[in-house]
């Protein structure tokens, strides 16, 4: 199993071709203040894979001290039709409501049976926002 490419964003969707289209990739949440919860975000991706039937999972760990932030991880069985030979597997994971509870580097590990094949790095940043006021 090869991840091919996997991408965090705003909203993710597949064309009426099978296309997927991808809308406001990033790579930072930023927040006023901590703890915060993201209320949604996209993770998107594809793997080339090498057997029909495979257990897929993804979670968001903490890379300081690798407590993960989604608390259960979003796991899911996956059977390949026989007759899509070749293709890869595109997979579109909503993430609703992700309590971070502190700004620092965390990584979304997407693993297949239990082994992780791959990872995005993701920073969480405390943003110092003043309000805008009119010039003095």
């Amino acid at each position: 199993m090869k991840l091919l490419y996997a991408l965090l964003c705003d909203s993710a969707f597949l064309s009426i071709d099978r296309k997927v289209n991808i809308i406001g990739v990033f790579e930072t949440i930023n927040a006023a203040k901590f703890p915060v919860t993201h209320p949604k975000f996209v993770i998107v991706g594809s793997v080339a894979p090498s057997k029909k039937n495979f257990k897929m999972s993804i979670n968001i760990v903490d890379e300081e001290n690798k407590v993960p932030v989604l608390g259960d991880i979003q796991e899911r069985e996956v059977s390949l039709p026989k007759e899509g030979g070749g293709q890869n597997f595109n997979f579109i994971v909503e993430v609703v409501n992700a309590n971070f509870a502190k700004p620092g580097s965390y990584s979304v590990k997407i693993s297949i049976d239990s082994e992780v094949i791959g990872e995005i790095p993701l920073k969480v940043a405390e943003s110092k926002l003043e309000a805008l006021g009119p010039p003095s």
